[in-house]
This record gives structure tokens, sequence and C-alpha cells, in this order.
């Protein structure tokens, strides 16, 4: 498998979260009902047309993009028969990641910066602005993230679990990203959200080498490898991160 052009290893200071002030929680009660909807109301999949339909989220193209990446992944995914849509930058929102349990995809890629603390992965959208989603932050579905002194809306478990609509079609899920299996919380609302599998690495990685090897788990999953088999097979870390790839939900899952 070709590996595309080697780019400069970079290390991207680790992200992190910030909690809702009180001047928030106070205008925040003034927009609850705008919300209510998303919780309450019925939502359903799509109909299986019998194609297959995959999903890239590239939020981190922002800060640390990767051309290569993206067109190699596409292309691979489209010679084996899926359609592909791909979400870059700011495009990767709140939204987004409410309605994706319900697009059909069979295989998303989430190619995003990710923040953890004692309880909650949190996943960064490609988008902030001063004022927003302030009920969304209430529940505990939308946290602020910075990297870099770059600020981002990010999306918890909760999110996931309690305001995205519809559900995964057995869906497997790659997240091509440092933390994403740090703690199991965003996995579980993957998985209870109809996911098969989610698939991580549990410490730091390169962007370049995260990149690498999630073309490679890609290929041996088209191959009609399980996601146990493909997660084995796939390219170890030798930094001095010592990440390691895994997963959570059903090892015997196949991408078709």
């Amino acid at each position: 498998m070709s590996k595309g052009r080697r780019r400069k290893l970079k290390r991207v200071k680790k992200p992190i979260l910030r909690l809702p002030s009180l001047g928030l929680f106070l205008i925040v009660a003034l927009a609850l009902a705008a919300v209510i909807y998303v919780v309450i109301s019925p939502s359903s999949n799509p109909p299986d047309g019998g194609g297959l339909k995959a999903a890239i989220l590239d939020s981190l193209y922002i800060m640390d993009p990767n051309e290569s990446f993206l067109y190699e992944a596409n292309q691979t995914l489209s010679n084996a028969g899926f359609d592909v849509d791909m979400y870059i930058g700011s495009n990767v929102t709140v939204e987004l990641f409410q309605n994706l349990p319900s697009l059909g995809y069979k295989l998303i890629v989430l190619r995003v910066h990710t923040a953890y603390e004692s309880d909650i992965v949190a996943f960064f959208t490609g988008n902030y602005a001063d004022s927003g989603y302030f009920a969304e932050q209430l529940f505990g579905w939308v946290r602020i993230g910075s990297v870099e002194g770059e600020r981002f809306y990010a999306v918890t478990p909760s999110l996931i679990r309690e305001a995205s609509k519809g559900g995964f079609q057995k869906s497997i899920i790659i997240v091509d990203s440092c933390y994403g299996l740090a703690l199991t919380s965003m996995a579980e609302a993957f998985v209870e959200k109809g996911a098969s599998a989610y698939i991580a690495w549990d410490k730091g990685v390169y962007s370049d080498y995260s990149d690498d090897a999630t073309l490679e788990l890609i290929s041996h999953l088209l191959d009609g490898k399980t996601v146990a088999q493909a997660v084995d097979e796939t390219l170890k870390d030798p930094s001095e991160f010592g990440s390691e790839l895994s997963y959570y939900g059903n090892g015997f899952a196949k991408i078709k």
C-alpha cells in the first residue's frame, strides 16, 4: 500500500476542555426550549438502498492538513464500491455529529482533535464562535476546547447518546486521532447508538503516523478481515508515546 507523501512529524499540544461558566448557566436557562426538540422529536434512519457509504470527518485539517491522506482514503474506499462523503475543516459541526447516526454510513473516519478528562472523551469540531450552543453546554453535550491557543466547540459522549438522531447501522468507527480510547466513554456512546465497533488509540500519536495506520487499517478491513484482525495487523506506534491501537465493541465485525 502506498504511504503517500511523507510530511514532517508534527507535535501538537494536548487539547484541553473548559467547563461552562456560571454566567453561561444563567443565560442558558432562557434557551432551553430551543433544543428540547432534539431530545423528544422522533427520528429515523433513511431507507437502506443497498449501497455502501463512508464518511471522513476532518476538522484536524484546519491546523494539520494532509491532502495525500484524504486523496488516498477517498480513492481506496471509492475503488471498493463506497460512496464517500468528506467533511473538511469548518464543515465538521456540532450539527453534523448530531445527524451522523442517521446518515447511513457503514464506515466513519474521524480525523479530529480529541481531548479527555476524568470521565469523558470529546471530539473537536472545526468551528467556534464567541456565543452559541448555550443550552447544549448546560446539558453537557458541547464543551469549549482549545489547542495551541485556538478554540473550538467539542462534542461529548452525551451528545452522541442523548442528542443525536437515528442510529448507526452496525457502522465501524475509526478515530484517526490521539486519546480516542484513553477512556471508553465515547466508544460506549457510539456502540450504544448502533455502531459495531470503535477503533482508536489510547494515548498520543503523531498525526502522520496515525494517518498511515488508518490507511492500512482501512485496507485490512476492505480485504475482509474482522475488526480484531485488522487492528492486530495494523502498524504499531514506535514513538515515545507508546500508544496502542485497540477497539471497543464487536471484534468479529466486518466492513462488508
